[in-house]
């Protein structure tokens, strides 16, 4: 069995935009905002950079787990609990189904 790492690849997060008049996420100032000369405006909070850090930060967090469990399964030391993997999944079958619904 052969593990891709595209899975790894994709959950990193997307360069950063170019820095031109845009406020940085955590900077002192409650807002960022830009104006072009056709009057358009945009403004994003703080809150939208520390959004947007904490997927930053999740996304790494998956990526390490994904690789942890990669090497695991290369040394051939990744156990699995069959009786914990069917209970989980009937568990979210059982979750997913409408009640009252007979199929």
């Amino acid at each position: 069995m052969r593990i891709h790492n595209e899975v790894i690849a994709a959950a990193q997060p997307p360069p950063p935009a170019p820095a031109e008049n845009v406020a940085r996420a955590g900077s002192s100032t409650l807002a960022g905002s830009i104006a072009s000369s056709g009057g358009d405006e945009v403004e994003i909070s703080s809150f939208s950079g520390n959004v947007a850090t904490s997927v930053g930060a999740l996304a790494e967090q998956q990526a390490a787990r994904v690789g942890h469990l990669a090497a695991l399964y290369a040394r051939g030391d990744y156990q699995v609990d069959s009786m914990q993997i069917s209970r989980a999944l009937v568990s979210g079958a059982i979750a997913a189904s409408p009640v009252g619904e007979d199929s």
